[in-house]
């Protein structure tokens, strides 16, 4: 008879305790495979190599002969000798500007007044203006106007302390030819 007493574990030797049983296989993950990198290099040295017979091109023909090139530059005597003609008509022409700041737009009037008060106690003049909505016809807007200024230096000195107030007024300028 056999004896199967050695067979069990409790009765076998703890030799192999340290080493594992059971591996795991793992792959690293590389972005860019070496085999990948020398697929790439060989095509390119193909396509050289190919361009090289197919096209027949030889750089040495294609560069000038030239060895000290010179640059002269003639342009004073050649303008003076020229005449350049300029149209004045339509371009300085007399202009009477005005500019105006557009405070905020509103839907209702009594929110133009709210702000033309506040308008006051920062002491700029301003004004409400009835208009009409381009977008929505037959919608009253009134916006809240400070102007106008003679000056830009003026309307920039306005725009400033609005700005300083958080608000953000748009400049309009208003001309008319003389």
């Amino acid at each position: 008879m056999k004896d199967f007493a050695k067979k069990h574990p409790a009765n076998k030797s703890k030799s192999n305790k340290g080493t594992a049983t059971l591996r795991a296989r793992r792959e690293l993950n590389q972005p860019l495979k070496i085999k990948h990198f020398f697929i790439v290099a060989g095509m390119a040295a193909i396509l050289l190599i190919s361009s090289k017979f197919l096209l027949q091109t030889d750089v040495k023909n294609l560069r000038g002969h030239v060895t000290n090139p010179t640059v002269e530059f003639f342009y004073p005597t050649d303008l003076e000798k020229d005449t350049v003609l300029i149209e004045l008509e339509g371009i300085v022409t007399a202009e009477n500007c005005e500019y105006l700041l557009q405070i905020e737009t509103y839907g209702k009037r009594i929110y133009a007044q709210e702000q033309l008060g506040i308008m006051f106690a920062l002491d700029i003049q301003a004004y409400v203006e009835r208009t009409f909505s381009s977008s929505m016809p037959g919608k009253t807007l009134f916006r809240v106007m400070s102007g106008p200024y003679k000056t830009k230096s003026e309307v920039n000195n306005a725009r400033e302390v609005m700005v300083k107030n958080n608000r953000q007024p748009l400049l309009i300028k208003k001309c008319i030819k003389a």
